[in-house]
């Protein structure tokens, strides 16, 4: 637990801000891996309405 959340005011919102900081990391570490991994050509872009 060493990135504490500061500026939290009672316990819940501490609980819940760290847990949030454990995924957004959990989550950055999976894109730089995949990311790392992948090396393929880009996906193309999906097109979205009738003028793409």
């Amino acid at each position: 637990m060493g990135d504490m959340p500061h500026n939290r005011h009672g316990l819940i919102p501490m609980l819940v801000a760290i847990r949030v900081a454990a995924e957004r990391k959990r989550r950055r570490e999976a894109a730089e891996a995949a990311a790392a991994s992948a090396e393929s050509p880009e996906k193309p872009k999906k097109k979205r309405g009738w003028f793409g």
